[in-house]
This record gives C-alpha cells, structure tokens and sequence, in this order.
C-alpha cells in the first residue's frame, strides 16, 4: 500500500466539482445553502435522499414533510440561525417519497459572507454500537428509543393500564444559542437524573430524541398520570439547571386504550406532546 505512504504534500489536490454528487451519494448526505437575497438552494443531492429527482417532484415542500412532532424544534433551530446562531445541529424525522419517514441529521455553519452552509445527511444507525447493544443512551444512560419501542410492544401485549408521557425542553434552540452544546449536554444530563429520581425502578424512561424524553407508567391511569406529570413539570422549572436561566419543559400525555396499537398510540401521544409544546411550560393529555 504504498500509495497510502506518500507525503501529504504530494497527494493534496483540489478534486474536481462533477464529484460532488457522487460523494454526496457515497454519504447519503446532501448540501444546501442559505443566504439573504436568494433565501434557501438545495443540491439535488438533497433531493435523493428523499427518493426525489428533479423530473418526480411533488408538490410538498421540505417543510411539509417533516415530522409534525419534530416541526417545532426545527422552525425554532432555524429561527435562531436566521436571528444570529452562528451553528446549527439537529436531527429529525422527514417523509420519504415512498410514504415512510426516515431520519436526518442536518448541520450547517455560517460562512464569512452572512450565509449558511449546510450539510444534511440520512441517519442509518442513531446510537453507537456499543450503546444500542447495551439499548443506552450514551449521554443520559437512560434507554435508548429502540430499546424502549421494544419494551411497549411487549406491554401491548398485556392487558393492565398504562400511560405514555412525552416530554421536551422548551426554547432548546435558544438555550444552545446561550450557553453552547456543552452545558446543553449536561443539562439535559442532569434533566433525566431529575425525572429517573421521581420514578420508580422498572418504569421505562427513554431519550426518545435530541431533546425529548419519553416515559412509560404502568398501572397507571391517566388522573394519577396527570398528577405525574404536574410534579415533574414544577420539579424541573424549580431545579437549577443552568445558572440564572429556568428550564422548563412541555409534557404529552396519553392513556393506552384496549386493542390500540403502536402507530395510533403515538400518534395520539404526538399529537397532545403538539399542543403542550405550542403552549410551553404546560402538561396537555
């Protein structure tokens, strides 16, 4: 292998542009830009990640095709950036041209001129091996979302009552802005610690995404789920969680009903963790 051993010196070279979509396509990742006069461009590098060309275009936009539950957390990350963020960094759920949703994680940098240069790749595996193995979350050692979607699929099969709630850091992307990924990251940490405590042993609790958390309560019903999920709200706007700034949170709650299944459950979840996080600071269910 000696062409892995030459100096660095004599193998740099500008490769040449026509490349681009080839390695775009190697990645399954895209690239966009942003910019002041000309608003949002997509390479159609973008466009294939979703299955699209530009001679199958539909009429649905980029926008339209995400996830609803992750719509607010993308509008609000893309607001900042359009407010001042220098950075961008998250991950969501987008419908692919075949009628299923795919995950996607985007990350963009402002550039020297005001404009934002962006990279959005197709998420194949969303924890280490190591952690998925281990059905973890690397940074809160809660439960992965695969790990916890197995375990409801089990509970379904069971009869008892149990509840389903769905919380989210309210202004996320503002908090980033603030205090940068780091202290996010611990924050968020020391969210999960908060809510572990105030639960009881063998109750599922998952980091269901980047800053969602997701939680089971067998045996329960959804008054005293209610009651839950009023206590973990105030537990956690009374914490310190980043110095002279409150955390707050928005919480979904639903109640599984006999015979339903998986899809419409959280569906119904989604759609009450919606509300709430429209609302900040709120607990809907």
């Amino acid at each position: 292998m000696d062409v892995l051993k030459a100096p660095l010196a004599d193998t740099v070279t500008r490769l040449d542009s026509s490349l681009m979509a080839d390695a775009m396509q190697l990645m399954d990742a895209g690239v966009w830009r942003w910019s002041q006069p000309q608003a949002m461009a997509r390479d159609p590098s973008c466009l294939a990640l979703l299955g699209l060309t530009q001679d199958n275009l539909d009429e649905m936009s980029w926008l339209a095709r995400i996830h609803p539950d992750d719509m607010a957390r993308v509008l609000e990350a893309f607001a900042a950036c359009l407010h001042g963020r220098d950075s961008l960094r998250l991950d969501y759920r987008i419908l692919h041209h075949d009628g299923h949703y795919i995950r996607l994680d985007e990350r963009a940098q402002r550039q020297p001129d005001g404009s934002l240069l962006g990279v959005v790749r197709r998420c194949r595996h969303s924890h280490s091996p190591v952690a998925e193995q281990q059905g973890t979350d690397p940074l809160t050692g809660l439960e992965s979302r695969g790990y916890f979607e197995q375990r409801l699929n089990e509970r379904l099969g069971q009869e008892s009552a149990f509840c389903l709630l769905q919380l989210t850091v309210d202004h996320r992307a503002k908090i980033l802005q603030l205090f940068g990924e780091a202290d996010c990251d611990t924050m968020l940490a020391r969210l999960a610690r908060i809510v572990r405590h105030e639960l009881r042993k063998d109750d599922p609790f998952a980091r269901w995404d980047d800053d969602t958390f997701i939680l089971m309560l067998p045996g329960i019903e959804r008054l005293d789920a209610l009651e839950i999920a009023e206590r973990l709200r105030l537990e956690i706007a009374d914490a310190s969680l980043l110095p002279e700034r409150p955390v707050t949170v928005s919480i979904g709650l639903v109640q599984h009903q006999p015979g339903e299944q998986i899809d419409h459950l959280l569906a119904r979840l989604a759609s009450c963790h919606g509300q709430a996080r429209q609302e900040h600071n709120q607990v809907i269910g």
